[in-house]
């Protein structure tokens, strides 16, 4: 579910890098999808979600412990497939030496 398509580079521009922002938004999009009966992470569950540092209170802002949660990023469209009718594959002697 967070390795496939367009889930990485989401999850990337949501949390910016940050691990422990991640792993947040992980945590609440887990407990999201089982308390709606969703069972399932995708980009519109984790859309709902606001990344919140409740324990902010114990971390130390000095040392860099609490990261700069950033705004949800603009709803893109999904990117259409590559068209690979145009491309290249080589001379077609060679592609039929090989299927001999």
């Amino acid at each position: 579910m967070l390795t496939g398509g367009v889930m990485p580079e989401y999850l990337y521009h949501r949390t910016n890098g940050v691990v422990g922002l991640l792993e947040r938004l992980i945590e609440d999009g887990c407990r999201e999808a089982i308390d709606s009966g969703r069972e399932r992470l995708d980009e519109e569950l984790l859309e709902g979600l606001a990344i919140d540092l409740r324990d902010s209170d114990r971390r130390d802002p000095g040392a860099g412990e609490v990261p700069s949660v950033p705004e949800k990023p603009a709803r893109r469209k999904p990117r259409r497939g590559r068209n690979t009718v145009f491309d290249d594959r080589g001379p077609l002697g060679t592609a039929q030496e090989g299927a001999r």
